[in-house]
């Protein structure tokens, strides 16, 4: 499951940045949950044609974020946001309030 996630969030992060071709392979198998055989039925190409462009795309997208690590700081901004929503959550006043209230949109948004 985290694998799937990961890849996900890699694409919602630099699948903009994949050529054409590459962009629609990677989404039929990430985002579509394609097998290999549907694929390359698909797109008219051999099964290893598919895997080596996969892996291709892990590789090209894993390495975006290891230069740029957008989805780290995606991460570590949501987690801060929660354990701000989590402290103002125990400490019941009208500011506290405000702050679980903004705290929930910006979790919504993120």
């Amino acid at each position: 499951m985290k694998d799937v996630k990961n890849e996900a969030l890699l694409y919602d992060f630099y699948g903009g940045l994949l050529k054409g071709r590459q962009k629609e392979i990677y989404e039929a198998s990430v985002l579509d949950d394609m097998t290999l055989s549907e694929i390359s039925e698909e797109y008219g190409i051999s099964r290893q044609a598919v895997s080596a462009m996969l892996n291709r795309c892990r590789k090209t997208l894993q390495g975006y974020e290891e230069e740029l690590k957008l989805i780290r700081r995606f991460e570590d901004m949501k987690d801060m946001v929660s354990e701000i929503r989590s402290i103002a959550a125990k400490n019941a006043s009208t500011g506290a309030e405000k702050i679980v209230e903004l705290s929930d949109r910006i979790l919504g948004e993120l």
